[in-house]
């Protein structure tokens, strides 16, 4: 019995059959592009209209300080996605940097915005709450919430993986919680 060679395409998608949305990577970037300037656009306009409307609606000081901090951990993610975007489209000549486009990466850029907020939202709570070891001077103060989830947003990779070193070391394995038992 001969084995029969297996395609790359049989094992998992790859490039544009993994984004089957679009004809051609001109088709997508167009998209992507006009997709970052459409979100930016709408959370512009949400976090503006709840800066001076927020009183209207009844939105107290404490909620429009999470919300604010949601928005910053986007707008952090939303510059990352919009920098890598860049990097690859606007480049002057084909591959001066090296950075080829990647259509099979579109999952990972259109999501890109919501996951840096939903890290730095709870990244901010945990610090908020002196769960981290970390010191926010300005707890209540919306400004500073928007700043730092914006940072943490940007650097939502870097958070996670800080975060999952800091896991190791505070959440006892198996072996070390049956000692803590037996004493």
């Amino acid at each position: 019995m001969t084995a029969v060679p297996i395609k790359n395409s049989e094992q998992g998608l790859e490039g544009r059959e993994c984004v089957p949305f679009f004809s051609s990577d001109q088709n997508q970037i167009r998209f992507e592009f006009w997709y970052l300037v459409v979100l930016f656009t709408l959370a512009s306009a949400v976090m503006i209209f709840l800066q001076f409307c927020g009183n209207v609606i009844g939105l107290r000081h404490a909620d429009k300080l999470l919300i604010f901090a949601v928005f910053g951990g986007f707008f952090g993610g939303w510059v990352y996605d919009a920098k890598w975007f860049y990097r690859v489209t606007a480049r002057g000549k084909n591959n001066q940097y090296n950075f080829p486009w990647q259509p099979h990466k579109f999952y990972w850029r259109v999501l890109t915005p919501f996951l840096a907020g939903v890290v730095a939202f709870a990244t901010f709570l945990l610090a908020t709450s002196d769960f981290l070891p970390i010191v926010i001077k300005s707890k209540n103060s919306a400004r500073s919430a928007f700043a730092i989830c914006f940072l943490l947003g940007y650097f939502s990779d870097l958070v996670l993986s800080r975060l999952a070193a800091w896991a190791e070391k505070v959440i006892p394995t198996g072996a070390s919680k049956r000692a803590a038992d037996e004493n």
